[in-house]
């Protein structure tokens, strides 16, 4: 599940929808009702609803709501306590990782918990080049600072992620940043891996470089390619997705996990399927007028699901050319998992 605690960011990446200022989903921007938040963990509670992982992240950086200590607690007690969620993650570009955001993050519950920090390079002008504004030595000096509470405090949550996106613009940097956060956290103490395409389970701190998504299936078909010859330079073995073949076609065939696995909670309520949706085109209700279960089982989704299990997507115009499962960044589903899903559809 992801939920958008904020629609504002304080960078433009050049890969976010961010960067497009006439983008429909920035026509007015706010912040997650506290309330709405609490309100939809309590009902997931109450309807037996749960995910492997929460997300708290789209389009703006979650870090900027003014509550975010609360919602993040709030996120933790219902997986802590509840189950609602198998591990809770923040995604967040540190700008804003204040002394005050840090302490509110580190502890030490019963619930796994991970800190993605999206990078994307090792110094301030190619930063500034890919992520549009000058920000670096406040955002490395925001992680460092991170780094050193959690290794003084001995808190085991959240794991830090330090995100690399690999793309033609930045593929040069890939071994420096490597070495550089490998660097930081054995100076720290703090134990570390690298991985590329997934996140490995485990607790110690990962350097990970991720695929680029891209707008159109030829420059997603380019960037696969500079993607694994990099991660082969790196010795860095890849998901068996990626081992599938390089081709990537503008047609979809496959059953989306989208409508069973992977909803998405925008800033203002609204509910959808998928994060390429940043458009709602696919929009299901918003939690202003429904509870998520009651979205989450409605004849919509019961329709919409019956459908895609059968790959047809004739009803929903944004899915019908997507690409994203020839994308390492996809979470597939199986036939086995909509079977035990079908009391749902």
């Amino acid at each position: 599940m992801v939920i958008e605690l904020a629609n504002r960011c304080s960078l433009a990446c050049v890969h976010c929808a961010v960067a497009d200022t006439s983008h429909p989903h920035f026509d007015s921007t706010g912040y997650l009702d506290v309330e709405m938040a609490e309100g939809l963990f309590a009902d997931l509670v109450e309807s037996g609803i749960s995910f492997d992982t929460l997300i708290l992240f789209w389009l703006g950086d979650p870090l900027i709501h003014p509550e975010f200590s609360r919602i993040w607690a709030a996120a933790i007690r219902a997986s802590a306590e509840h189950g609602v969620f198998g591990k809770v993650e923040v995604h967040t570009n540190a700008t804003h990782l204040t002394k005050r955001n840090a302490a509110a993050l580190l502890n030490e519950a019963s619930s796994p918990q991970v800190i993605h920090f999206s990078l994307d390079a090792t110094d301030r002008d190619r930063y500034h080049t890919i992520k549009g504004r000058d920000r670096y030595e406040r955002v490395v000096g925001n992680i460092e600072h991170f780094l050193a509470e959690k290794a003084r405090l001995g808190a085991p949550w959240p794991r830090p992620v330090f995100q690399f996106i690999v793309g033609s613009n930045n593929v040069d940097q890939v071994a420096p940043f490597r070495r550089y956060w490998e660097r930081v956290c054995g100076d720290l103490g703090i134990p570390v891996t690298m991985a590329a395409g997934h996140v490995p389970q485990g607790d110690e701190a990962v350097v990970f470089f991720r695929q680029l998504d891209c707008p159109t299936a030829e420059l997603q078909q380019r960037e696969n390619a500079i993607f694994r010859a990099a991660m082969a330079a790196e010795g860095l073995q890849l998901p068996d997705q990626a081992q599938a073949g390089a081709d990537v076609l503008n047609d979809n065939v496959a059953v989306c996990a989208g409508f069973w696995k992977s909803p998405v909670i925008g800033w203002d309520g609204s509910v959808t399927t998928c994060t390429r949706d940043s458009h709602m085109h696919n929009r299901v209700g918003g939690l202003r007028e429904a509870r998520f279960s009651e979205l989450w089982w409605s004849e919509t989704m019961r329709r919409r699901r019956v459908a895609v299990a059968k790959g047809d997507y004739s009803g929903l115009s944004q899915c019908q050319s997507c690409f994203i499962p020839k994308s390492l960044n996809y979470t597939a589903i199986s036939e086995e998992e909509i079977d035990q899903w079908r009391v749902g559809v």
